[in-house]
């Protein structure tokens, strides 16, 4: 196993033990975990490590993609694109829905029936470019129902 699939491997091994009732601190911390996993495992072009930080349904750029055959090859495509332009993560941000209305304004079109109260909103700032990602609890778990640059 690569260095980077063992972290990805730990990664999803410390998501799973964080218990559902976590503290303020706690719930940041873990969405930025999901956050910086999915997008350096994206980068990396691990894809299939990714699907479990999914929800069965997500939101890509306002199209709705539902369950994990369909997700695969388009987050197979993101990968390519992003190794094709040599991109880097640089800083992973978590914020609430809240917060990112009060930062940004009302959400695009493309994102508006995909983020509300209650969830949060990752920023990815990339060497070019950048990404959001909207998570919200499923059970236990942090999971990525939307995505969009």
């Amino acid at each position: 196993m690569s260095g980077m699939g063992r972290t990805l491997l730990a990664s999803l091994l410390l998501l799973a033990a964080v218990p559902a009732r976590a503290e303020q601190g706690d719930r940041v911390f873990m969405a930025q975990l999901v956050g910086r996993t999915f997008f350096r495992g994206l980068l990396a072009g691990n894809v299939e490590s990714l699907l479990p930080l999914c929800a069965e349904q997500v939101s890509l750029d306002g199209e709705v993609v539902k369950g994990r055959e369909a997700l695969l090859p388009r987050l197979k495509a993101m990968a390519t694109r992003a190794r094709e332009l040599g991109i880097q993560l640089r800083r992973v941000e978590v914020l609430s829905y809240q917060e990112v209305v009060r930062r940004f304004g009302p959400p695009p079109e493309r994102l508006r029936r995909s983020v509300g109260p209650g969830q949060l909103v990752v920023l990815a700032r990339f060497s070019s470019l950048g990404a959001v990602a909207v998570l919200r609890r499923v059970g236990p778990f942090w999971k990525i129902t939307a995505i969009s640059d």
